[in-house]
């Protein structure tokens, strides 16, 4: 087993350790869906990712339509993520199906034949990730090709937008990825870019934690 691997599975060990401590946000569950899990940590961490990266882009969703080869934890991780990153901090795999009712969001599963992605959409905005080894990737943004690593801060940036703050970013970005109509500038600090994107042309379409 790599390092990375053992990395990741003590990564969701942990957090599942806080579950049943209380400590939590992600809340409590069920033994079930912590043995998939466990057995797919990648996976189901690549799930609550993309959640958290869908919301931003459809704040108002009432349907979250999940593609997976995973219908046992994966689509409760995604809604899951989608909820925390609105700040419903108590949406988690056993509880998110009520929690969602209660907001009034449910969610559609379509299997898919592509067992490292997930793909997540809501109106008109579709999003897909992938699993590589450790690390998680949006790899389509509405069917535009990208790889952008779904960690750190990312700002989202309308990309007609982005030459005329370039300059402002220098200081403040890790790096900038590219994606269609829409840039993501990763910065090792919450808020950094976006202060700057706001302040210049509010250009700044969604601030994505990817924790």
């Amino acid at each position: 087993v790599s390092t990375q691997s053992t990395g990741v599975a003590k990564e969701i060990a942990e957090h599942f350790a806080a579950l049943r401590d209380g400590t939590s946000a992600f809340g409590c569950i069920n033994a079930p869906l912590v043995k998939a899990a466990l057995s797919e940590p990648s996976l189901a961490k690549l799930a609550r990712l993309m959640g958290m990266a869908l919301a931003p882009f459809t704040p108002n969703a009432k349907l979250i339509r999940v593609q997976s080869t995973n219908e046992t934890f994966v689509p409760s991780a995604v809604l899951a993520g989608f909820l925390n990153s609105r700040g419903v901090s108590n949406a988690n795999l056993i509880s998110v199906r009520k929690v969602a009712e209660s907001q009034g969001v449910s969610f559609e599963v379509e299997k898919s034949e592509t067992g490292a992605e997930v793909t997540v959409s809501a109106g008109d905005m579709k999003l897909t990730g992938k699993v590589d080894g450790d690390s998680c990737f949006l790899v389509k943004i509405n069917n535009q090709p990208t790889l952008i690593p779904l960690t750190g801060c990312l700002t989202v940036i309308k990309t007609e937008l982005i030459s005329s703050i370039m300059s402002e970013l220098a200081d403040r970005s890790c790096a900038v990825f590219f994606a269609g109509e829409y840039t993501f500038v990763q910065a090792s600090e919450a808020g950094e870019v976006q202060k700057v994107a706001q302040s210049c042309c509010n250009a700044s379409i969604a601030n994505l934690i990817m924790a």
